[in-house]
């Protein structure tokens, strides 16, 4: 798509600068009428109608009300770049608040809105950060030029069917950053080992357009150096992950929470020459506390 929506007529109009601030204002009046307290007992308290204790649906946890709140701190170990052979430790910060199950804000989900809500169905509109990549990043990286922060707006949609967890997105990047458009699935099995303990195991893929792939794996003839050849990336599946997480619940409010995911690159992302490893694994550790 080359950025379409992001650079020609639409970048232009409703998706520039006061297009994007209007957006988002028509976004939450319009949202905030639905987003009554009275709703949270029927859709966001999943487990008074769940038949069996169920890791993959989002439990009570925390104070009654129409806000909840899960607040947390941890630490991850990632590569230095999507594609470096060198792991980093990095902080891994969480915060995510929802009001009446309707409307939310998560460092990991971005802000959205739960516009159509079932007992086993999410779906509406998002919008989400990508933090972009610095050439400072890694030595690797030297001379490319720099991906700057990026505002996404797209949909998402999540359903669960008995111990499984189904979730896709899309979303296309409108500021200043990437330029262009991400498609996610993802499919989890979860259950509880004890009333404290759940375990959820999952795969997710990511496909890329044209724009996102040339932003963050082409090298252009002017960039390429004796030891990394030019090189254009096209639209294609950008990597497949599996994971496994642990959650224990110390006290309703109180849990620690650890994560463990392997990633295998696509070719479009693993044959660009600034990718020094097409497999890597990350892990993390964080404690929370739900309020």
């Amino acid at each position: 798509m080359n950025g379409i929506l992001a650079n020609g007529v639409l970048g232009k109009g409703i998706f520039g600068r006061q297009g994007r601030s209007l957006f988002s204002a028509v976004f939450f009046v319009l949202a905030l009428p639905i987003a009554q307290p009275g709703a949270e007992t029927k859709y966001n308290d999943w487990e008074l109608w769940s038949p069996t204790a169920n890791a993959v649906l989002p439990a009570k946890r925390g104070a009654a009300g129409p806000f909840r709140m899960n607040v947390a701190l941890g630490a991850v170990a990632a590569p230095e770049y999507f594609g470096s052979d060198t792991l980093e430790a990095k902080p891994l910060p969480l915060l995510d608040v929802n009001y009446a199950g309707t409307l939310f804000l998560s460092t990991q989900q971005g802000v959205g809105w739960n516009m159509w809500r079932k007992r086993t169905l999410r779906l509406g509109p998002r919008i989400t950060f990508d933090f972009g990549r610095q050439a400072a990043d890694s030595p690797a990286l030297s001379g490319l030029p720099d991906i700057e922060f990026g505002t996404e707006l797209g949909v998402f949609f999540e359903s669960f069917i008995a111990s499984w967890r189904f979730k896709a997105d899309i979303r296309q990047e409108i500021g200043s950053g990437h330029g262009g458009l991400l498609m996610n699935g993802e499919a989890a099995w979860g259950n509880r080992w004890s009333k404290d303990a759940s375990l959820i195991f999952g795969m997710r893929t990511t496909f890329m357009d044209d724009s996102y792939a040339a932003s963050y794996f082409s090298v252009s003839g002017t960039d390429a150096t004796s030891t990394r050849a030019a090189y254009a990336a096209v639209a294609g599946f950008r990597d497949v992950n599996a994971y496994a997480q642990l959650v224990y619940d110390f006290t309703q409010s109180l849990y620690v929470a650890t994560e463990l995911r392997g990633t295998l690159m696509m070719p479009q992302a693993a044959d660009s020459p600034i990718t020094e490893s097409d497999t890597f694994v990350t892990g993390s550790v964080m404690v929370g506390y739900r309020f």
